[in-house]
């Protein structure tokens, strides 16, 4: 295994101190925002990652799987036509 350098080693040091931080709060649910996050609801700063999925991944996810279904189908009909012949 590689040796780490000085500043990989500050930050793993930064992340362990503020995991330690956020054990002893209570985690990052127990700071709540008294503002509207936008899903509904003022859950709070991570209220919105949990809540709902940002439009735009929902969307091309969707593309995404219906291009891949079109694309199969041409692909399945071009075997089912060539195996006729």
């Amino acid at each position: 295994m590689a040796e780490l350098t000085e500043s990989q080693n500050a930050a793993m040091a930064a992340i362990a101190r503020a995991a330690d931080e956020m054990a002893r709060e209570g985690g990052p649910d127990s700071r709540k925002a008294d503002w509207n996050d936008g899903a509904g609801s003022s859950s709070g700063v991570l209220g919105f990652v949990e809540d709902k999925a940002p439009r735009g991944l929902v969307l091309r996810v969707f593309l995404y799987v219906a291009v891949g279904h079109v694309f199969a189908a041409f692909i399945y009909l071009l075997f089912t036509l060539g195996g006729e012949g």
